[in-house]
């Protein structure tokens, strides 16, 4: 993968993976939250920053 370049600016292609795991992440946690899966877990944040990372992982292997 190559640099992105956003009017002359450019940026490594891990922003743009980033990007797909955050649209991703917001809209699995939006759906965990209509079934209440918090309830079952202590650290609600723990739960999310480890989602997150697992989400950035499958897509970081993808590519």
């Amino acid at each position: 993968m190559k640099e992105i370049n956003l009017f002359g600016v450019y940026f490594s292609p891990f922003v743009a993976v980033l990007a797909l795991a955050l649209i991703i992440f917001f809209a699995l946690r939006v759906w965990l939250d209509r079934i209440e899966v918090q309830k079952w877990f202590w650290h609600r944040s723990l739960f999310d920053a480890a989602v997150f990372v697992i989400i950035l992982s499958v897509i970081g292997l993808m590519f």
